[in-house]
């Protein structure tokens, strides 16, 4: 296993959370530094399996703005300045592939000046499939995974075009204003071997004809939504709540944030999506829906990645007597990110060693909206997760043998 080479390709590659985790696996990679601090994979419950290595990465990608890796650090402002120096001839050197948009994506953020001109959707989903080959080629890889990190795109319902495959061919002809950019490179991941991680809160490992490739294909997909800071918060303390049979009645959310995601989100189209993500966590962990629960977002650009958000909590307790709580959460939103993504690289990278494929359940911990799986409070999510790999032993797989990952009801509509 860790002679093999494997492609971690990003859609979004330039964006601080993408280029976060480039640079920030460059620099373990290169000696220097060996903190691994927000990585579940580097835990104990992970010590007895062969997970793939920083030295086995290569890193390739794809941005509407066509900065080289360096000058994107330099700009995103997440890592410190003498680290992005001593990176930069290694950063210098990754440079995103031109990037294929449809509708769906973002009108006014960054200068995008490196997209892919294309004719129809069909022929974008051929380019991103030949931008996979070519770089496995390149670089002599033996697989390759790909996760989604681009800006959440704007919102999209599912309908008869998404339903099975031999429609969603025809909508891909027909240009089908349906189908966003995210649905052509998780047809491109699949169709290419490739794993697909959606850490957006896009649809689009809803979409029916996708999973069904990916059934098809024997590939491994995992989403959606990345849970790294403010729905954490409340995955944690929503399940104490109810374990301690303690009633909420609000809950009152506000973030300030001011990268690229937050000057998108700050973009009614674009956050619909999101604020449904956000919004939906609580009930599911508590089992009730009586309690009033309002999340804000605002976009203010001195903060750059690091994000801001308070909580004030409103609830009772024996006898019916009021009580709150309030929380300051102060997060570098790429740095808590960035961790949990190279552990998704690493565990759908076993997957599809083990001939695993679908909807990696096991994985809800990772995600806000977490498709495959019913566990939404933080500690039934890990035990999921440490249930699942706890009872793994080497060696992983017999030559020829797979099987599908399905503890819980895949939903494939929405």
């Amino acid at each position: 296993m860790s002679s093999e080479k494997i492609g971690f390709l990003l859609v979004g590659l330039n964006g601080a959370t993408a280029n976060t985790t480039v640079a920030g696996s460059l620099a373990i990679k290169m000696g220097l530094s060996n903190n691994c601090d927000g990585m579940i994979t580097e835990t104990e419950l992970f010590s007895h399996l062969d997970l793939a290595h920083f030295n086995q990465f290569v890193f390739g990608g794809w941005d509407v703005n066509g900065m080289d890796a360096y000058k994107s650090a330099r700009f995103n402002k997440v890592l410190e300045p003498w680290l992005i120096e001593d990176l930069r001839p290694s950063l210098e050197m990754i440079r995103p592939w031109k990037a294929v948009t449809t509708v769906h994506d973002v009108d006014a953020a960054r200068k995008a000046d490196n997209i892919k001109t294309v004719s129809t959707l069909r022929e974008g989903l051929i380019a991103i499939k030949q931008d996979i080959v070519s770089f496995k080629e390149q670089h002599d890889l033996d697989k390759a995974i790909v996760v989604y990190l681009a800006s959440p795109l704007k919102q999209i319902g599912l309908n008869d075009i998404h339903k099975d495959l031999s429609s969603f061919r025809k909508g891909l002809i027909d240009n089908d204003p349906s189908i966003s950019s995210a649905m052509l490179y998780a047809m491109a991941a699949i169709e290419t071997g490739c794993p697909f991680v959606d850490f957006t809160p896009n649809v689009t490992l809803k979409v029916p004809a996708i999973l069904q490739l990916a059934e098809e294909r024997k590939v491994p997909l995992a989403g959606r939504d990345g849970n790294t800071g403010q729905t954490l918060i409340k995955t944690v303390l929503g399940q104490m709540f109810r374990i301690r049979n303690l009633k909420l009645h609000g809950w009152y959310s506000t973030n300030i944030l001011g990268n690229n995601d937050g000057l998108v989100l700050s973009m009614p189209e674009h956050r619909q999506t999101k604020m449904e993500d956000k919004l939906g966590v609580l009930e599911p962990v508590l089992g009730y829906n009586h309690f009033t629960h309002i999340v804000d977002i605002h976009y203010y650009p001195p903060r750059g990645d690091n994000k801001e958000a308070w909580e004030s909590i409103d609830f009772s307790g024996w006898l019916g007597m009021p009580m709150s709580a309030k929380i300051n959460w102060l997060g570098r939103d790429s740095i808590l990110a960035a961790p949990l993504i190279i552990d998704l690289v690493r565990l759908m990278e076993f997957s599809l060693r083990k001939g695993e494929y679908g909807i990696q359940s096991q994985l809800a911990i990772y995600f806000k909206h977490p498709l495959g799986a019913s566990a939404r409070g933080f500690f039934d999510q890990y035990l999921l997760l440490k249930e699942y790999y706890a009872g793994i032993q080497e060696p992983i797989m017999e030559s020829g043998v797979d099987r599908q990952v399905s503890k819980q009801p895949v939903i494939l509509a929405v």
